[in-house]
């Protein structure tokens, strides 16, 4: 049975999904792994329905499909569905640019069955964050418009230039053991919700910190992983909406 789910969500960003669950392809422990994607229903090239097939065959795979834009553009209403339907022992809230080592989450299973068993508190990790245009072009040469395996990912996304990102539990990286953290069944309450919403301003997930003080408050202070997480977790680097001040569209 699998050990951890991995949730993620993705609109517009399958090109680098396919990186991320080739990644999780290579694992040397891919049993342990579950991905759990959270997608908006016909949606990108190559889209995420076939995406799920093509990769299902290979992993494990969860898929939440959404219909409904104004429910999905808030990200921690997708969360809460993949935490109140997670079957695993552990969650880790990822993004869909995220490429692991082969050996991240055999390791992961090892320091958190030894060290962190009963953990109620979250733990996090930080992240090499590679520069956007050799990211850009990497990527467009590997994926077009149907899913494949890459080969070798991390080891091609390591070759890549990128800078350290410092670990301060963003939503990149929130790992619970569900059975133990003080989550009461969801990441945040919908009424509480402080996401910005996608068509009146841009993709900014408040509710991220929402969730990580939350069980700060009730299960004590964030705990990191050790170093090697940070440096053999590669983020692949996009454009922005906050940079260009809108939510954008454009497949990356």
């Amino acid at each position: 049975m699998s050990f951890i789910s991995v949730a993620v969500h993705c609109h517009n960003y399958q090109r680098r999904l396919c990186w991320m669950l080739s990644s999780l392809c290579e694992q040397t422990r891919p049993d342990l792994v579950v991905a759990d994607v959270a997608y908006l229903g016909d949606n990108g090239v190559p889209r995420t329905e076939a995406l799920l097939d093509f990769y299902g065959a290979r992993i494990g795979i969860v898929g939440s499909r959404w219909n409904e834009y104004s429910s999905f553009q808030k990200r921690g209403l997708t969360r809460n569905k993949q935490l109140s339907e997670c079957r695993t022992e552990w969650l880790l809230f990822a993004d869909c640019d995220m490429v692991y080592h082969p050996e991240y989450f055999e390791r992961l299973f090892y320091e958190l069955t030894k060290h962190h068993a009963h953990a109620t508190y979250m733990l996090s990790s930080g992240r090499l964050s590679t520069l956007k245009e050799p990211t850009n072009t990497l990527i467009d040469a590997a994926i077009t418009d149907r899913p494949v395996v890459v080969e070798n990912a991390f080891s091609q996304a390591n070759q890549l230039p990128a800078v350290r990102k410092r670990n301060v539990g963003a939503g990149f990286s929130q790992l619970i053991n569900v059975r133990q953290a003080p989550h009461a069944g969801y990441y945040v309450a919908p009424s509480a919700n402080a996401d910005w919403a996608w068509d009146s301003r841009f993709h900014k997930t408040k509710s991220d910190i929402q969730f990580r003080h939350r069980i700060a408050e009730h299960g004590g202070s964030r705990r990191k992983l050790p170093e090697w997480f940070t440096q053999h977790l590669i983020h692949l680097n996009h454009d922005r909406d906050k940079e260009a001040g809108c939510h954008l569209e454009t497949q990356r």
